[in-house]
């Protein structure tokens, strides 16, 4: 809870900022304040059964008050407390002045006064000790002026002072210790960190290295095979082109072996490390669509804009391969088109990938499944992503939305 109020009153710019440079100043400045503010109160309850004066409290809470309220909306802070510092001084200088000056209990304020002013500002509050000294030698001297000096003035100002000394100069080193360890810990951890971030980035580099000799390895192997094993097919269907029966196998094996060349090239360019780029994955489905519609004479065309620089999961791009190409797929089969764009937009916290087309697609039988959409909506929905599919008499347009937070 305490965490909570002192993050309501630190400036905008630094909440939750912790690698903020003066994050560490205004915390404790804050803490200081919300500390002392409740504590202040309890001097007001016994002094008001006293019958002493009390409404001074009250204005130094509702000073600490406007400090925090200045560090909340104007994000300064060193106006307000000094001018509560100054009121402060000149509420005690009244009670000490009219309780026995040099003599009066009430000058251990100002040695409370020194505790939070060096807790408080980290790199001024230890001026307080040098005013602290200026108010005493004020006081000694009214107090050698004064009837109401009825003993050994000088042993109180040397008393009072040398406590000041040792009380602010003890607090002084202590906040000056806490605070170059604080910094040497910070040194420390920064000097973790660069360490860890390049731990990291051999170790990515190593990954990525390994999945190019994999997908090198893949290919020279698997991918050599099966173009082989396309081209033996293709041979054996000349040879037997009079055995319809032959020639239906020879088709299959041609046609599946063609399938499987293509599903190995798809996974090969994902093991690629730059496959996690949108724009990469833009430029990749642009380059199939090309090649793709040139056999079936349809013009094909592609366009971006406002790419941010996202970075895809690990399994979004084949993903999102398998849905476009299946979209691709889908135009040549129920859609009379001359003419498909695919497009990639990005939005605030979302990438947009869509192909349109200007065909009009064969109506659909409902008494049928449907596979192909089927397959696209099953991917979306197990990857988070957002399928929308809009069909008008200029054409239709099948849409993939990938929000932001499925994104690394």
């Amino acid at each position: 809870m305490f965490d909570h109020i002192v993050t309501f009153f630190m400036p905008r710019e630094m909440r939750r900022n912790i690698a903020d440079p003066r994050y560490h100043e205004f915390r404790v400045l804050l803490s200081t304040c919300l500390i002392g503010l409740p504590l202040m109160l309890l001097f007001p309850i016994p002094l008001y059964f006293l019958g002493k004066p009390v409404a001074a409290y009250f204005i130094n809470d509702a000073l600490v008050i406007i400090t925090l309220l200045c560090t909340r909306y104007l994000g300064h802070y060193r106006i307000p407390m000094t001018t509560t510092a100054l009121v402060t001084y000149f509420l005690i200088y009244g009670w000490i002045r009219d309780s026995g000056l040099i003599f009066s209990s009430n000058l251990s304020l100002l040695h409370m006064y020194l505790l939070c002013a060096i807790w408080a500002d980290k790199r001024y509050g230890w001026w307080a000790i040098f005013s602290n000294l200026a108010v005493f030698g004020f006081i000694y001297y009214q107090s050698i002026h004064s009837q109401q000096a009825t003993g050994d003035a000088l042993y109180a100002l040397i008393m009072n002072s040398l406590i000041t000394v040792f009380f602010g100069g003890f607090l002084a080193y202590l906040q000056m210790d806490q605070e170059r360890d604080r910094l040497k810990i910070e040194s420390l951890q920064n000097k973790k960190i660069t360490l860890l971030d390049e731990a990291v980035k051999q170790r990515t580099e190593q990954l990525n290295s390994m999945r190019e000799a994999m997908a090198t390895d893949f290919h020279d192997e698997t991918g050599n095979m099966l173009s082989a094993i396309t081209r033996q097919a293709g041979l054996l269907k000349h040879k037997h082109s009079q055995g319809e029966e032959a020639r239906l196998i020879i088709d299959s094996i041609i046609k599946n072996s063609n399938k499987l060349l293509s599903a190995s090239k798809d996974f090969l360019w994902q093991l690629h490390h730059e496959s996690d780029d949108p724009q990469e994955l833009f430029r990749y489905l642009t380059a199939y669509g090309q090649q793709y519609y040139n056999q079936f004479d349809i013009a094909f065309s592609s366009a971006s804009a406002n790419c941010p620089p996202l970075q895809l999961g690990p399994t979004a791009a084949l993903n999102i391969i398998y849905i476009f190409k299946e979209a691709m797929t889908n135009v040549v089969n129920h859609a009379v088109a001359q003419e498909v764009v695919f497009g990639m937009y990005g939005e605030e916290g979302q990438i947009i990938y869509q192909l349109r087309d200007n065909g009009r697609w064969k109506v659909a039988d409902t008494s049928q499944p449907h596979y192909g959409l089927g397959n696209m909506e099953r991917r979306c929905k197990k990857n988070g992503f957002t399928l929308s599919v809009s069909s008008t008499q200029e054409g239709t347009c099948i849409t993939i939305t990938i929000p932001l937070q499925i994104t690394k």
